[in-house]
């Protein structure tokens, strides 16, 4: 185990890029922004919180081994790719998809909720889509191209940490090719109480929305992150209606 190390990340220490459609900030290097001592965290090499305006997104582009994880806080994504995948990606669903030996995909912010649940209809779409987007090196590269989504309970995730996506825990909504990597979220309310979950090698926190207090660190706000390396488990106390993002990461 390597020596404790706790590094808070603030949110207006992130790269950042804006689009006439498009704000996005990432947590490590990315696209036009790189910093040699700032490339990843393990095996947790993207974690970007992008705001996509309505009728607007990402069209079809490439991606090669890399496990890609995006969780919804508001808003939605239609999702499509060269695998013949498609779905509606919205708050409470785990989604990811495994980019493998190579795959093509789009993400544009075209649905809406209707009375009768998501639909497509790009001129009628006024909500951003905001989100993240994460992606982990896979444990092997060159696997052939997978996608899986799942509805989750709302009340699981305000219930305590929720497992949403995984390599080895039988119990997460999602698997990945990423064995000693496992992503958590949970909802909290004020005066919430919450111990991160047992750790591995690393842990990195995220607050997505909302404020909060952890023991030896104090008040993290939105977009503000912790990066903990062999440290024990920690107490986080929600100051506000709060949603956090946490990696369990491995070697």
């Amino acid at each position: 185990m390597p020596e404790a190390t706790i590094e808070i990340r603030r949110a207006d220490g992130r790269f950042e890029t804006r689009t006439d459609w498009l704000r996005s900030r990432s947590s490590f290097s990315f696209g036009p922004h790189y910093d040699p001592d700032n490339v990843g965290f393990g095996p947790l090499v993207v974690h970007n919180h992008e705001l996509v305006s309505a009728g607007t997104g990402f069209d079809t582009h490439p991606h090669a081994d890399a496990e890609i994880v995006t969780w919804v806080l508001s808003g939605a994504l239609v999702h499509q790719d060269s695998s013949g995948h498609s779905g509606i990606i919205h708050p409470g669903l785990a989604q990811r998809m495994s980019a493998g030996s190579g795959i093509l995909h789009s993400e544009r912010n075209d649905a809406y909720r209707g009375t009768d649940g998501w639909r497509v209809e790009p001129a009628r779409v006024v909500e951003p889509a905001d989100y993240v987007q994460m992606w982990i090196l896979p444990d092997e590269s060159g696997l052939i191209p997978s996608y899986d989504q799942r509805e989750l309970d709302r009340d699981d995730l305000a219930a305590g940490w929720l497992p949403v996506a995984s390599g080895s825990r039988t119990d997460a909504a999602i698997m990945i090719n990423s064995a000693d990597s496992t992503f958590w979220v949970t909802i909290m309310k004020p005066g919430d109480r919450r111990v991160l979950p047992a750790q591995q090698v690393r842990i990195h926190l995220y607050v997505a929305r909302g404020t909060v207090a952890v023991q030896e660190i104090g008040e993290l706000g939105e977009g503000d992150a912790v990066r903990l390396t062999g440290a024990e488990p920690l107490t986080v106390n929600a100051l506000s209606e709060s949603e956090l993002l946490l990696w369990e990461l491995g070697r």
